[in-house]
């Protein structure tokens, strides 16, 4: 009786293990539906001889399936905003420079973001030293980020949005790191980062990629967007930062080069749950840009598909 208890307790226990298994593997297999807004920086259309106005270029890339674009600027502000308005179309992010070496905000940034309130506008601030009296993650200038940008999140606040903070390769605050520090010591809920993966490439060694999904489950309580692009996974060691240097190799349409975007992609949206809005980068990227922009996005349609079927 005793020999049967116990191979009736093992059977339950295999069939209970193989059903965790099993769980498991389904779960790993679960289609997922992404959801993330899909947008475009303004730098995929900006400068073409046939899409030359603000309102050209936002009609074209509605057209074409995006879900919004880039609002690149103070000074473009009011034209790009105009045009948004007149095709109901989103400004997904409003690229603001904060100027390390000046005591106050721009006076036009406040008014901007009175006027996107409603919108899914991210605000993405990125911060330079003009002057150069600031090396680049050097901390030295944190105390100025810090008040500056609890400025704008009050004020982003009172409009409903979203704050994030945009790492840039030359700029003051060009790694993930340093706007993750001072991401937490603004410490204000609407307050968090981009991950743009070619400013990363450009500022990460090779040798120190190789756990970017364990540097991306640490900013996911802060990721509040995504920029991706086809990217090669090589070194930026010895190339200049202009079209022929690192972004020739950082910057690609995307579905190319030795990095797998898709598998980033993927990542955040399955295994993260990340729901923000994904960007893609098209600064300096050769080639017809409505032609860029249509094969980006028939790309995009395949990163889904694929998603769906797994």
């Amino acid at each position: 009786m005793g020999d049967v208890i116990k191979v009736t307790t093992m059977k339950k226990r295999i069939f209970f293990l193989w059903a965790v298994l099993l769980t498991g593997q389904l779960m790993a297999q679960k289609p997922v539906k992404v959801q993330n807004d899909f947008f475009v920086l303004h730098n995929a259309i900006r400068g073409d001889s046939t899409y030359k106005t603000f309102d050209q270029q936002v009609g074209f890339i509605k057209s074409l399936g995006f879900d919004g674009v880039e609002i690149n600027q103070l000074d473009s502000f009011d034209g790009m905003k105009a045009a948004l308005d007149k095709h109901q179309f989103t400004g997904s992010y409003f690229y603001i420079k904060i100027d390390v070496d000046s005591p106050t905000l721009d006076p036009r940034i406040e008014p901007d973001i009175r006027a996107l309130k409603g919108t899914k506008a991210v605000l993405a601030p990125y911060i330079i030293s003009d002057k150069k009296r600031f090396a680049s993650s050097s901390g030295m200038a944190d105390t100025t980020v810090v008040r500056q940008i609890r400025q704008m999140a009050d004020w982003a606040k009172e409009a409903g949005l979203q704050v994030a903070l945009y790492p840039h390769v030359g700029f003051y605050v060009e790694r993930v790191d340093h706007a993750l520090r001072l991401v937490k010591q603004i410490d204000q809920p609407n307050v968090g980062l981009t991950f743009n993966l070619c400013h990363w490439l450009a500022t990460t060694p090779k040798a120190d990629r190789t756990n970017w999904k364990g540097l991306l489950t640490t900013l996911k309580p802060h990721l509040k967007m995504i920029t991706i692009s086809g990217a090669n996974d090589v070194d930026a060691a010895g190339m200049d930062n202009g079209p022929t240097g690192i972004w020739n190799q950082y910057i690609l349409p995307l579905g190319t080069g030795s990095f797998d975007t898709y598998e980033l992609v993927r990542f955040a949206v399955q295994d993260l749950g990340f729901k923000g809005p994904i960007g893609v980068q098209c600064y300096a990227m050769k080639g017809d840009k409505p032609t860029n922009l249509r094969n980006t996005m028939a790309v995009w349609k395949q990163f889904k598909t694929r998603l769906a079927k797994r």
